[in-house]
Order: structure tokens, then C-alpha cells, then sequence
């Protein structure tokens, strides 16, 4: 019977060990195995491909490096085990607190015993990661909240920075959403936060990130966005409220308004100034219009502002 796929990176400057690994590891089917024989090597592997777990020989990285190697391929890391020569207490206490699932004595290993413990290692990981996660959504849309979307969205900026990408903030605003509440009550007004959220959903990719940053702001960061892409994303945003608004049976037409800011090489923005810059873009989109009362509203279209440099 074939095992089920797994991708395992091994991350040593010693080429027995690794030869050694990659025989215990070809024995079963399903099994992919990669290399790396430095720690930049390996944060580069984990950036570029899907990776499931990750054996780091606990001889060539200290309990430092480890820590940053375990944040890399956020949102959903792969999981680390450290690798040592002989049973040690003191460096298998300074892996498990850089972030390891589990350190492997790689005398006692056979090739059941190092399956077992990385695919033990790699479930303990998922469910701890989906108990995570729970704090980190928004329980009306099923979004990431702003504890979500800031520990998310600062990995995802850095990430940018690192390989030269652009991405585009957009802050989205309901609008009228007091309208809505008191003249349908408050349930009318969840539906048309819950609805904001799916028009968002679909116009965005898997590989976006959209949160609720609480009440009627929404925001959603599209990587690779930069501002010839953005008028794409105004037009999609558009379209897809055109399109709810037409099958909608809710007694009010439902509007947002939006701004975007970018990120684009070489400029060097924070999250805090790009959040600034779509929102001041929001606002300043606003005032340019009058909001007729939301249950006859029309769209507000994005104001493609570019961003302020740090």
C-alpha cells in the first residue's frame, strides 16, 4: 500500500548524515527528500516549495537560527525536527523552545521509527495550528481578524522585501452600515458584513490574505499587485458587488468603499504606513462623493492612491 506524499528537507553540512537519511527515507513509497547544506539554503527551499518537515542537524545551527527557520513559510510553517548525534537533555531543551516538534537521536533511528515520529510530529503540529487559528478568525466571517491579519501580513511584507515582489493593501469600509442596522436591525447588518466578506473572498486569490479588522472595515493584501496591477483588483471589486447587489434579495443595496496603497521595490514601507496610505486613499474617496442612503447606494470605487515611502 503507498504511503501518503511527504516532502522531507534535510539541512545538513555533513553528507554521511544526509546520505544515511536519504537511505531510511527511500525505503518507503511516497516519500520526497531534499537537501540543504546551509540554513539560507533551507529558508529558500521552504520559501519556494511546499515542504512538510524539516531535519535540521543540531550540529551546524545553533537554537537562534532554528527559532527564525521555524517562522519561515508562514502562514503554515513546516514542522521542525532537530537532529542529534547522541541524546543530549540540554540541546533537546534548546530545540523544543526554538520551535522543534521533536529531536531524533540519529543512532536509535530505523527507518519505522523516523516515519513514525515525523508524521506523529507533523499531526501534533496541524491540530495545535487549527486550536491557533481559532483565536485568530473572525467569528461572524470566518475571516482572520486583526490579530490574524497583523501577524500574517507583516510575514508576508517581509517576505516581498526579501525576493524584490510588490503587493497592494486594500482597505475595504461598508457603507452606511448604521443605515442598515437601524432601519433592518442588526441581523440585516450582519448579513451585509457576512456578504462583504464572501464578495471579498472570491475576488481575492487563495494565496491573499483578507481580514476583519472589526465593525465594517475589512482589509485584503494582494501579493504581486503592484499599481499597474491595481485598477484589476478596483474592476474585480466592482464586478463582484455589481453582481451580489443583482442576485441579493436583501432589502437594501449593498456599498463599500475602498482605498489601495503598494508596496514596490525599492520602497520600504511598514505595514502601519501602508495601512495609513489605503486609508487616507478610503476616506479621501469618501468625501469626494455623496453616500446616498444605503438601501439605494452605489459602489465607491477605489482610489488608487500610491503609497507614501518610509
Amino acid at each position: 500500500m503507498t504511503s501518503p506524499s511527504l516532502a522531507v528537507l534535510i539541512v545538513s553540512g555533513d553528507s554521511l548524515v544526509t546520505a544515511s537519511l536519504e537511505h531510511l527515507l527511500s525505503q518507503p513509497r511516497g516519500v520526497r527528500v531534499l537537501r540543504a547544506g546551509t540554513v539560507a539554503h533551507a529558508g529558500a527551499a521552504i520559501t519556494e516549495q511546499w515542504i512538510d518537515a524539516v531535519i535540521v542537524d543540531l550540529a551546524m545551527i545553533d537554537g537562534t537560527e532554528l527559532s527564525e527557520l521555524t517562522r519561515v513559510g508562514q502562514p503554515e510553517p513546516p514542522t521542525m525536527f532537530g537532529l542529534l548525534r547522541h541524546d543530549c537533555a540540554l540541546r533537546t531543551t534548546e530545540a523544543l523552545q526554538a520551535g522543534a516538534q521533536e529531536c531524533l537521536v540519529f543512532s536509535d533511528l530505523t527507518t519505522d521509527r523516523l516515519l513514525r515520529s515525523l508524521r506523529q510530529g507533523i499531526e501534533r503540529q496541524r491540530v495545535h495550528q487549527r486550536l491557533a487559528d481559532l483565536a485568530l478568525r473572525d467569528e461572524l466571517t470566518g475571516l482572520y481578524n486583526r490579530r490574524g491579519f497583523y501577524a500574517i501580513a507583516e510575514h508576508l511584507r517581509r517576505e516581498c522585501l526579501r525576493h524584490g515582489r510588490s503587493l497592494s493593501v486594500v482597505q475595504v469600509d461598508v457603507d452606511d452600515l448604521k443605515s442598515i442596522n437601524d432601519a433592518f436591525g442588526h441581523a440585516a447588518g450582519d448579513q451585509a458584513i457576512a456578504a462583504t466578506a464572501s464578495i471579498l473572498r472570491c475576488t481575492f486569490r487563495e494565496s491573499d490574505l483578507v481580514a476583519r479588522l472589526g465593525g465594517d472595515e475589512f482589509v485584503a493584501v494582494a501579493l504581486d499587485a503592484d499599481r499597474a496591477v491595481t485598477p484589476r483588483v478596483a474592476a474585480r471589486l466592482d464586478e463582484a458587488l455589481a453582481q451580489h447587489n443583482l442576485r441579493s434579495k436583501e432589502p437594501y443595496t449593498l456599498s463599500f468603499s475602498s482605498g489601495i496603497s503598494v508596496l514596490a521595490p525599492p520602497d520600504r514601507s511598514t505595514l502601519n504606513d501602508l495601512l495609513a496610505s489605503a486609508d487616507h486613499a478610503l476616506y479621501a474617496s469618501k468625501r469626494r462623493r455623496v453616500l446616498k442612503p444605503t438601501w439605494t447606494g452605489s459602489l465607491a470605487a477605489a482610489d488608487l492612491r500610491p503609497t507614501v515611502a518610509a
